[in-house]
């Protein structure tokens, strides 16, 4: 190129020889020695060596324009501004982003850097390079290296940049095997500030992976000091210990001792690598993170494999798994000791890598504690229901045992026997002192003998036992609510949500249902509206009803231990989220328990008012005689209620409180009311049959006031809807007791529904008037009043 430029014929001083254009293209690929000796070659050759872009460049090469200082407005930059630029050590660490120094700042750092640069490209053995000759500690010739590695980056030509690199690079290894050996040493003698020297060093060299790697394999790969590294040698035995044991199976439980000595030793080798790292490496290089990884994803996640592995053998996977994890994440966790190398950061990392560690775990432990819960209930529901089956069986063949053989001859001799076993009052002993009953007997003594043991069919106790096996379940699934994988967390609370489901189709399909379908399958057997119906019993009708009621306050027991538990378990600690929602399920489910045992209580409540008002009808049947509001002309006004309203209202009297006063006040009310207006149906069904003369209208009178008094003294409540139908009755009775001479007194009454509470309409009005004795008698006269005319008054036309 010199033999090209100082050609005698070129004319530096035009500048039509070598245009700009051309001088600024050629600049920009000449090594930096060359650029001094292409500015005098022409005016435009010197115009372009001196363009500030062609330096910006140069620094731009070496990675230093976009770091360097930015100078402040108020301070100009001097020279002596730069004087770092003469140091090979410092020249590449104080770069001002100026575009007129750009050119000064390169110069100098080829005025340094050039001659150890040169030095090799020539042949020289390692050792007599001038870089070790001038710079003699392992910081000089880390920082010298580094420096001509950049240095590198703006040799454009391409046979001296490639072997100046190939021997930067075979230097660097050499420098570093050193640096790595003179590190072992120190860090094995536990000499750790030279230790953090050498490191330091590598860490200038940006070796930090592999600092990462020796350090890795010194704390743990080579680590044979701890249990943690050591887990071919666990004794799995010593976390459990046995407390029982039966001729079939060890009871085992969690050695609480060892586990914390587990825990104590985990931390304390976290610790220690956590304080060798603070003494040695800076915060910049991240070591702890990664050695935690390797300490969590291999040796502690195969210690607690181990573990799990161990509780399935000993019968207490259900039960370690959730303490384990807690174990890990809290006591564990709360013993580790602060990093400087991570920071605040450090206790949510750890707990971050557990959860990923244990997410197999966890999957696996909350499936077969879903599975375990629901086996478990189902199992006790079974045992519950066999027991029940077994003692129904024994009954029955206890029974069957005094069963004689029969002839056709003496079957009706005992039917009559049970009949007459049925009407005698206190007689039940007299049943269970008979050696040999009648096959007819020994059903109706069955009967008898289930019926009774109604109060049987529900189990508190039971219940109570499935809700604490639920309580357990989820309070191990709780242990999880923190696991920061969301995904997984999600399908925690989900499995939790599943545990309370379970237990209301449990109680619900497997428990309240067939109990209250037993108790009404035994009721309607006195329901003559039923397909089941029998008479053939040993007791009234009140005590299977009462047993019923007593079968309701059991079932609302049960439903208020569900509450209690929903609001406790599942409200209060936060596993239901959307609390009133329809996306709630465990909510859902809970209202369909809640309706399935409305669905029941109204079917009994409607059996039974369904049998006390055909008793009732019975004794109207039996009881009410014609003349009890119609007596003979002959015979005197009798006063006081008929023998058939004392009966019915007796059997009003022995069963409207059969619920009692521990049975919810809103069933009270319903029942009462049914039987209420059931009741008064039954009077207007009879009135309606009844011939009823002024004479025994008194005895009507007496009948109406009795039912009156009772239902005023005996309905606790709702006595606003059922009072003012006893109260028309009462007027209705006055229809009665008006002498026929008084027919227009009698349409008058009859006329003002007024009078009767808005109960009646006149047609049922006409209905009752038309019973009385002398109806065809005052007939005309009382439409007439009613009407405006009689029917004798039409004419035909």
């Amino acid at each position: 190129m010199a033999q090209v430029i100082w050609n005698s014929d070129i004319d530096v001083y035009n500048p039509s020889v070598i245009p700009h254009t051309i001088a600024r293209n050629i600049a920009k690929y000449l090594p930096i020695q060359d650029l001094l000796s292409f500015a005098r070659a022409s005016k435009n050759t010197y115009k372009a060596v001196n363009d500030p872009n062609l330096w910006i460049s140069r620094l731009n090469g070496m990675g230093l324009w976009e770091s360097a200082q930015v100078p402040s407005k108020e301070k100009p930059l001097r020279t002596s501004d730069l004087k770092e630029l003469d140091n090979p050590l410092s020249c590449l660490d104080h770069i001002y982003k100026s575009s007129k120094a750009a050119k000064i700042q390169v110069l100098k750092i080829h005025r340094c850097l050039n001659p150890y640069y040169s030095d090799l490209l020539l042949n020289k053995p390692y050792d007599r390079l001038r870089i070790f000759k001038d710079f003699q500690t392992p910081e000089e010739q880390a920082k010298i290296l580094n420096n001509l590695l950049v240095y590198n980056s703006v040799d454009y030509i391409d046979d001296s940049r490639t072997v100046a690199h190939e021997k930067i690079t075979a230097l660097f290894e050499i420098f570093e095997n050193a640096l790595l050996r003179e590190l072992e040493i120190h860090f094995d003698l536990e000499d750790y500030v030279k230790t953090k020297r050498f490191m330091k060093i590598l860490i200038d060299l940006k070796n930090q992976q592999t600092l990462i790697d020796f350090f890795l394999q010194k704390s743990i790969f080579d680590n044979e000091n701890s249990e943690l590294f050591n887990l071919e040698s666990l004794k799995v035995d010593k976390y459990f210990t046995l407390v029982d044991e039966d001729w079939e199976t060890k009871h085992y439980e969690l050695n609480e001792e060892a586990f914390k000595s587990l825990i104590v030793e985990v931390a304390s080798v976290f610790n220690h690598q956590s304080h060798i790292i603070d003494l040695i490496f800076p915060p910049t290089v991240p070591i702890m993170y990664k050695v935690s990884e390797e300490l969590v994803s291999n040796q502690l996640s195969e210690l607690l494999m181990i573990l799990i592995e161990g509780s399935k053998k000993v019968g207490v996977y259900l039960t370690l798994v959730p303490v384990l994890y807690e174990k890990v994440t809290v006591d564990f966790v709360n013993q580790l000791k602060p990093s400087e190398n991570i920071g605040s950061t450090y206790h949510h990392l750890i707990t971050g890598l557990i959860d990923m560690s244990f997410e197999s775990f966890v999957v696996d432990y909350v499936r077969e504690e879903i599975v375990y819960f629901k086996t478990l209930s189902n199992d006790k529901i079974i045992e519950w229901k066999e027991s029940i089956t077994k003692r129904e069986a024994e009954t029955t063949q206890n029974i069957l045992k005094h069963v004689k053989t029969e002839s056709k001859n003496d079957f009706l001799t005992s039917f009559k026997k049970v009949f007459t076993i049925n009407n005698t009052s206190g007689n039940n002993e007299v049943d269970v002192d008979l050696k040999n009953f009648s096959e007819i007997q020994a059903k109706a003594k069955i009967l008898s003998e289930n019926i009774k043991s109604l109060t049987k069919i529900f189990s508190p106790e039971l219940v109570l036992d499935t809700l604490n096996d639920a309580k357990i379940s989820l309070h191990r699934l709780l242990k999880f609510r923190d696991f920061s994988i969301a995904s997984l967390k999600k399908d925690i609370f989900a499995s939790m949500q599943d545990v309370f489901i379970d237990v209301m189709e449990t109680i619900g399909n497997e428990h309240l249902r067939p109990g209250f379908q037993k108790g009404l399958q035994y009721l309607q057997t006195y329901n003559p509206n039923s397909p089941t119906y029998t008479d053939s019993h040993n007791e009234s009708f009140v005590e299977p009803l009462a047993l019923f009621f007593e079968l309701i306050n059991m079932a609302d027991l049960i439903i208020q231990m569900v509450d209690i538990f929903y609001k406790e378990e599942m409200i209060n600690r936060h596993i239901v989220k959307l609390e009133n929602s329809i996306l709630n399920p465990s909510l859902q489910n809970k209202k369909k328990l809640e309706a399935l045992v409305d669905k029941y209580v109204a079917d009994g409540l409607n059996v039974g008012v369904e049998v006390l008002v055909n008793e009732i009808e019975n004794v109207y049947k039996t009881y009410l005689t014609e003349s009890d509001y119609n007596p003979p002309g002959d015979k005197e006004p009798a006063f006081g209620p008929s023998e058939a309203a004392q009966k019915a209202v007796k059997i009003l009297d022995e069963n409207i409180d059969l619920l009692g006063d521990g049975a919810d006040i809103s069933i009270v009310e319903v029942f009462q009311q049914e039987i209420a207006e059931r009741f008064f149906q039954i009077i207007v069904k009879s009135l309606k049959k009844s011939t009823i003369s002024v004479t025994g209208a008194t005895k009507l009178i007496s009948d109406l006031n009795l039912y009156y008094e009772f239902i005023v003294g005996n309905i606790k409540s709702n006595k606003r809807l059922v009072v003012p139908l006893y109260q028309s009755l009462k007027k209705v009775g006055n229809i009665y007791l008006i002498s026929g001479d008084d027919s227009k007194a009698i349409g008058k009454l009859v006329s003002d529904l007024s009078k009767f509470n808005g109960i009646f309409g006149q047609e049922e009005i006409y209905e009752f008037v038309q019973r009385r004795q002398d109806w065809p008698i005052i007939k005309r006269h009382v439409e007439k009043v009613m009407y405006g005319f009689g029917l004798g008054d039409c004419t035909i036309m």
